[in-house]
């Protein structure tokens, strides 16, 4: 018994955006993973055939559960909160990846080709740290879009015609692609598509209504039309 209803808590705790503390832990676990293997493995690759230093073995080790597990937390909190990019957490860890490199290179006494390697991890950083902000950028746009339309257009009811799913498997969610039709100004029947995350505990139904905006002037464009369903089950939370 309770005194809190625990269907509005667990929906509360699965939207509630993750604080500074896990999203540091989380990035500076990928810049820690990152460095131990480009520390570790060039070690492995000179002493090849020989036993190689203890602390190097030791960041190779390391550097594999903590990569895995820290890119893991990342996906999950940025899931959770759009503003931070997906490609944030690759972008340290090739940053420590880059770092890592250099110390062992100068430990190792600066062989050319851990220069080029360095190299590479630094560009493959710069690259995921260009697309993250590509992505924003993207992100942004849409938003002010969608707004623009929702406080511009004209709004008409929309009716599902196939929710895109069977049943729910295993998991408690699904990510599926859902058809709306509506009738525009002028009376023409349309058909827009729109993906989804459907929770199974809220699941959509065919025949389903909910509100859609549009551009009066141009009715056929996609781009210009705004599904509150599909807006209030995004696949990353805003």
């Amino acid at each position: 018994m309770s005194t809190v209803d625990p269907v509005a808590l667990r929906k509360l705790r699965a939207s509630k955006r993750p604080g500074p503390v896990s999203i540091m832990l989380a990035l500076a676990f990928q810049f820690i993973g990152g460095l131990a293997a480009g520390f570790g493995w060039p070690h492995l690759a000179e002493f090849e055939g020989a036993e190689p230093p203890a602390l190097a073995m030791a960041a190779v080790i390391s550097s594999i559960p903590l990569l895995v597990l820290s890119s893991i937390a990342w996906m999950g909190i940025a899931m959770k909160h759009n503003r931070l990019g997906l490609t944030l957490g690759g972008t340290i860890a090739w940053f420590g990846a880059a770092a890592g490199v250099t110390l062992a290179a100068v430990e190792l006494g600066n062989p050319p080709t851990l220069t080029w390697v360095a190299a590479g991890c630094l560009a493959i950083c710069l690259l995921l740290a260009g697309l993250g902000i590509w992505a924003a950028q993207k992100r942004r746009a849409l938003a002010a879009r969608e707004q623009a339309v929702m406080s511009a257009g004209a709004a008409t009811t929309a009716t599902v015609t196939d929710k895109g799913y069977v049943v729910f498997g295993d998991s408690a969610k699904i990510f599926t692609t859902v058809t709306f039709t509506f009738r525009d100004g002028s009376g023409v029947q349309r058909w827009v598509q729109r993906p989804m995350l459907i929770d199974a505990a809220e699941p959509v139904l065919d025949g389903q209504e909910t509100t859609l905006w549009y551009d009066p002037m141009d009715p056929g464009n996609d781009q210009m039309i705004v599904v509150k369903l599909a807006k209030d089950s995004p696949l990353r939370q805003p």
